[in-house]
């Protein structure tokens, strides 16, 4: 098989038909699936950029037989991607959709022409030109913003691929690391990839407030030492020899989430975001794999390079024809002594004037018809015992425009949540009217500020639960759909995201 990566998590899966498939004979013929194409170079969820930038022509990828969407992030699902790509390629490609996207169907119905759709369910194989495609949702307890990430596994038979995309295997739980060692180290399987996608937007996030050498110093040690806990859980041993890290036959193949600030701002930004590395990464999960006795590959996925895989391993990498990287890794080597601090207003993404009555409406319906039954379901901790720790009282403040702040309490004493002028109280939660409302209009998303400084408060539960896809599928569905309706009048990523730096 083969393997081309195309920078964050889009990659295109290369597998030969199998014998006997309709597509040929062995070694003639293969199904090309792209994965995730973000290839924009601005991300409109969270206002950054993508690194690298590429530029390319669509035949340079083609043929696509199949697209997949692993999840509704628009670091993933790019419909200014998907419009440049239906109208470019000379076959349209299958939609592979997870069924937990299945309710951005007449969106995408709308926008992509003659689109041929294939639904994928949970644990149920289906076949598509010959190969096996299966898609798996991570058995975590643990709500979070992806839980509608499907895993996808593609198997030609004697080969499979399995794109972890921004899931996490609850790999530590023993019946669900057997499942997964199955599919990948079955008895007539000579090659398996497992690749994964390792999120470099924690440390990202941090490292744009730090404001001395110091403090990003501390923030590069304290990123090492969460990458070091986490590659010893991934690697504690496990005496299974059916295990899928005691395959010689599989692959760990890492790559990085590149997210980057828009290349249009001062390029020092690029030297203070990133304290841990994709190589730091797959150095430590080598040593650490090594020391557990486990005898599978590591390697790193390589942007811009078509690697083919033979047993287990990377035989050869190539450049992709056609495709230019504008971006290489110099360009981000952290700097930690790097006299430079962003200097990022405290304001809202729009701070255009609003019908401050109208507003206080949706947020007063907001917070009770969407927050206080998340906090009810969430229960970590349960509702009772959260008030407790704030004397009976929960309070999130509000900011509206230039004028009064209003906090709205939670107590024991109502149904929900009861507005008041703001006090001299402290507030649990703070924000700014307008970003809600553009949540609530699908125009930001979860991670959205990067380029604000929020407004000082301890928590921020809100924005978490407007960030869970399967709780507010309206919410996204407006999102995608305000993009689509963007990309197909011609406009770019970038004429949505840079407005708010320039602010």
């Amino acid at each position: 098989m083969k393997i081309t990566g195309l920078g964050h998590s889009c990659v295109l899966l290369d597998l030969p038909s199998p014998e006997g498939s309709p597509e040929g004979s062995p070694g003639v013929g293969s199904t090309r699936i792209l994965v995730d194409p973000w290839l924009s170079d601005h991300a409109t969820g969270d206002g950054m950029g993508r690194f690298p930038r590429l530029r390319f022509a669509v035949e340079a990828l083609g043929p696509v037989h199949a697209v997949f969407i692993s999840h509704a992030h628009s670091d993933h699902l790019d419909p200014y991607t998907l419009v440049r790509l239906w109208r470019e390629l000379p076959e349209p490609p299958a939609l592979l959709l997870p069924v937990s996207l299945s309710f951005l169907l007449p969106v995408l119905r709308r926008y992509l022409p003659s689109l041929d759709v294939v639904v994928l369910a949970p644990y149920v194989p289906v076949p598509f030109r010959g190969l096996e495609l299966l898609g798996v949702y991570d058995v975590g307890q643990e709500p979070t913003n992806e839980d509608d990430v499907m895993v996808l596994v593609v198997s030609n038979g004697p080969e499979v691929v399995l794109v972890e995309a921004d899931a996490r295997l609850s790999l530590e739980q023993p019946e669900f690391r057997a499942y997964i060692s199955q599919l990948l180290r079955g008895p007539h399987i000579r090659s398996a990839v497992f690749l994964t996608t390792e999120n470099e937007l924690d440390a990202t996030m941090a490292a744009r407030t730090c404001r001395t050498p110091a403090e990003r110093q501390a923030l590069r040690e304290e990123g090492l030492n969460q990458l070091l806990e986490a590659v010893h859980e991934l690697y504690s041993p496990w005496e299974d020899p059916d295990d899928l890290w005691h395959g010689t036959q599989v692959l760990r193949l890492v790559h990085g989430q590149g997210l980057a600030a828009p290349a249009e701002l001062d390029p020092r930004w690029q030297h203070v975001l990133f304290p841990v590395r994709i190589d730091d990464r797959v150095e430590e999960e080598r040593a650490a794999a090594q020391r557990a006795g486990f005898v599978h590959g590591i390697d790193r996925l390589t942007d811009g390079q078509v690697h083919r895989i033979v047993a287990g391993r990377v035989a050869s990498r190539e450049p992709v024809v056609g495709l230019t990287l504008l971006d290489d890794e110099e360009r981000r080597v952290f700097r930690a002594e790097l006299d430079f601090a962003p200097e990022l207003p405290c304001a809202p993404l729009y701070d255009d004037p609003r019908d401050v009555e109208a507003q206080r409406a949706r947020i007063q319906a907001l917070l009770d018809e969407r927050f206080l039954p998340y906090l009810h379901g969430l229960r970590a901790p349960p509702v009772l015992h959260l008030l407790a720790a704030y004397d009976g009282a929960y309070r999130i403040r509000v900011h509206y425009g230039s004028g009064d702040a209003f906090d709205y309490v939670l107590g024991f004493d109502a149904r929900g949540f009861v507005e008041q002028l703001a006090t001299e109280a402290e507030p649990q939660e703070a924000y700014w009217a307008n970003d809600l409302e553009d949540f609530l209009d699908g125009r930001c998303d979860e991670f959205s500020p990067f380029c604000r400084t929020q407004l000082p408060a301890e928590a921020m539960q809100l924005w978490s639960c407007l960030a869970m896809p399967l709780l507010h599928s309206d919410l996204v569905a407006r999102r995608v759909a305000l993009h689509f309706e963007r990309a197909e009048a011609g406009l770019t990523p970038g004429s949505f995201v840079m407005p708010r730096y320039e602010a």
